[in-house]
């Protein structure tokens, strides 16, 4: 009866942790917020960016991207935050200071100004450690109005292939973006799951055993 009470209660755990892996993860936004704090109605192209353990370069052979303030100039979208912006011959990569695994969630994207207002198609590529390689174009819905009463900026979503990864790229240009949303496993699922696997080891040794 003891034996198969804890059989039980191990096979729980695994199917708890198998089934409901939100559980497991931990979410946080990038807002581009800083610091350093973007000064509002200022911008500049900066070469690397870090925030919510995460890190922002460009794309190797491009030319930086850049931080725009909130309260921008009438004509570059708003949101009432700071953002960053991908010019022409400029990128955005990023993944996880410590190196670890993410998985990415939603963003926020716009389009470049009012003098370009048409919908753009934003191409995403996660890089997973095992050498599998998973793409998305996000298309923004051509709303912009500036500082106007608008939503310039709109939620995409990525699908749950683009979990398991530990590099993103972005190589498409002209355009804006902003509240990266993306998820990270929690440091207790870890050895709980470690523990579970090792309790349920020595009771299939126990039982082969007895």
């Amino acid at each position: 009866m003891i034996r198969t009470a804890m059989r039980i209660n191990i096979l729980l755990l695994f199917y708890a942790l198998a089934f409901f892996p939100g559980q497991a993860q931990a979410q946080g936004t990038v807002s581009f917020d800083g610091p350093p704090v973007q000064p509002p109605g200022t911008a500049r192209v900066v070469q690397e960016y870090y925030e919510a353990g995460l890190w922002f370069i460009p794309i190797p052979g491009t030319d930086g991207f850049v931080r725009q303030g909130s309260d921008p100039r009438p004509f570059w979208p708003d949101n009432g935050t700071a953002y960053v912006q991908i010019a022409l011959g400029e990128s955005l990569s990023f993944g996880m200071v410590d190196g670890s695994d993410f998985s990415v969630v939603s963003v926020d994207l716009a389009e470049w100004s009012t003098a370009y207002p048409e919908p753009v198609r934003v191409h995403f590529v996660g890089y997973r450690r095992d050498g599998t390689v998973v793409t998305t174009d996000l298309l923004t819905d051509g709303v912009m109005d500036g500082i106007g009463p608008l939503s310039d900026f709109q939620t995409l979503y990525f699908g749950p292939e683009f979990s398991g990864v530990y590099k993103m790229q972005i190589p498409t240009t002209v355009y804006a973006l902003d509240n990266l949303v993306v998820a990270i496993p929690e440091p207790a699922a870890i050895p709980l799951l470690a523990l579970g696997a090792g309790i349920f080891r020595a009771l299939r040794l126990r039982i082969s055993k007895s």
